[in-house]
C-alpha cells in the first residue's frame, strides 16, 4: 500500500528527526550548581539522567519537509502511552497524509487506535473503520506503523547523544515549563539545533529545538510513578485483518 508506506516514512521520520535534532544537543553552565563541570562533562550528566530515567514526557511538534509531526508521549522502561498527530502534504508520487492516533506500547507489542483520516491515510478503505473505530489495533512486530513505537524508550533516545561532537557554547537562558534553564549551541555546526538543559545539581534536557521553523521537542516529568498496561481485550482487534 503505498500510502501505507508514506505513513511509514512519516512514523520513521518521527523517530529519526527527533534523534537527530537530539544528537545536536549539549548542555553546560558556570553557575554555583554546575560550577567546576565543563561543557562536555555537563551534557554527559544530563544524557545520562535521560538514560536513566524510569520515565520521560516528550510533547512538541517537529516539521520537516512539508511533513508536520506532533507528539505527546510518556516514555517509560516498561513501554509508552501517548498520542501522535500527522499532517503532511501530497506530494507527485504520494497523497496527503493526516490524523491522529493514540499509541500504548507494552510488553513489547503496540496498539494504537487511528482517527478516520488516519485510517484512510493508511491505505485502509473508509468502508471498514467502523470495525476499528474507537478500538486499538493490535500490530504485528514487523508493521510499518509500529516504527513510532521508536520513540518509547528514554534509553534509546539518548543513545543519540552518544555520536554527538563536542565544542558547545552557552547561547543565552530561559524558562522551560517554569525551569530555570540554559540554552546552548554547537558553533562549528550552524545547522544544528539549540539544547536546553535545567540549570540544577542534577542537569536535565527540557527542551531540544531545531534550527528555525523545524518546531521542538520538550521532556518533562522525570522519574514520574507511570503504570503502563494494555488495553483490555475488548477494545483491541487484530491487526493482521487489515495487513498491519
Amino acid at each position: 500500500m503505498p500510502s501505507l508506506n508514506r505513513l511509514a516514512g512519516v512514523g520513521a521520520l518521527a523517530a529519526a528527526t527527533a534523534l537527530s535534532v537530539s544528537a545536536c544537543a549539549s548542555s553546560s553552565s558556570s553557575t554555583s550548581a554546575l560550577a567546576g563541570l565543563s561543557p562536555d562533562q555537563i551534557v554527559q550528566k544530563s544524557v545520562a539522567d535521560l538514560k536513566a530515567a524510569s520515565s520521560v514526557r516528550l510533547t512538541g511538534k517537529v516539521v520537516s519537509s512539508g511533513q508536520n509531526i506532533a507528539l505527546d508521549l510518556t516514555d517509560a522502561a516498561q513501554g509508552c502511552q501517548g498520542s501522535i498527530g500527522l499532517s503532511a502534504s501530497a506530494t507527485s508520487s504520494s497523497k496527503a497524509v493526516s490524523g491522529t492516533a493514540d499509541i500504548i506500547e507494552a510488553d513489547s507489542t503496540v496498539y494504537m487506535k487511528l482517527s478516520e483520516s488516519f485510517f484512510t491515510s493508511a491505505g485502509l478503505p473508509a468502508s471498514q473503520f467502523s470495525s476499528v473505530s474507537g478500538k486499538y489495533i493490535k500490530l504485528a512486530s514487523d508493521s510499518d506503523l509500529a516504527s513510532f513505537a521508536q520513540l518509547c524508550d528514554p534509553s534509546t533516545l539518548s543513545t543519540a547523544f552518544a555520536k554527538q561532537d563536542t565544542g558547545f557554547v552557552k547561547a543565552g537562558t530561559a524558562t522551560i515549563n517554569g525551569r530555570q534553564a540554559l540554552a546552548f549551541k554547537q558553533p562549528k555546526n550552524a545547522s544544528n539545533g539549540t539544547v536546553y538543559v535545567s540549570d540544577s545539581a542534577t542537569p536535565q534536557i527540557v527542551r531540544i529545538a531545531g534550527p528555525a521553523g523545524q518546531g521542538s521537542i520538550d521532556f518533562s516529568d522525570y522519574n514520574a510513578h507511570v503504570t503502563i498496561t494494555a488495553p483490555p481485550a475488548s477494545e483491541v482487534i487484530d491487526g493482521g485483518k487489515f495487513g498491519l
